[in-house]
């Protein structure tokens, strides 16, 4: 209840992508991690934001020094990419990949940091991360 008592507060989720569908895409973004490096996979747009969302945005940021070594015929300054050929295959196939293992409509894109920082300010959710255990059970250090 709010504070006057009168009605509910509502909880924010943090994605409106239901289980097991966003575990699917928490694995699958942990290989995508593994495989490109950069600051990681990144759930954005408006599955974090309401229920009604459309399809499942997953954004790959990469530092600009990164992105230009993957895709070396872009020019950062013109924003190209979205029309780079290499840029445009591993795009929809790793989209086309993601919701085949997922079942979800997923809108994957490489994006370079300086243009993901510039350009989007809304929330993102990192996805794929990976926990390092202790190299010693918990209370068993000596």
């Amino acid at each position: 209840m709010s504070e006057e008592g009168d009605a509910p507060e509502t909880t924010r989720k943090p994605s409106y992508v239901g289980a097991p569908a966003i575990f699917k895409l928490e694995l699958a973004c942990q290989h995508i991690n593994r495989a490109f490096g950069g600051f990681g996979c990144y759930l954005v747009g408006s599955s974090l934001e309401r229920a009604d969302w459309r399809d499942v945005d997953v954004r790959m940021i990469l530092s600009d020094a990164e992105f230009m070594v993957l895709f070396p015929d872009v020019d950062l300054t013109a924003h190209n990419w979205e029309f780079d050929p290499r840029w445009l295959l591993m795009t929809v196939s790793i989209s086309e990949h993601l919701s085949k293992v997922t079942g979800l409509p997923i809108d994957f894109q490489f994006q370079p940091q300086t243009h993901a920082n510039a350009r989007h300010s809304k929330p993102r959710s990192p996805m794929g991360l990976r926990f390092a255990k202790p190299s010693k059970p918990l209370g068993m250090e000596t």
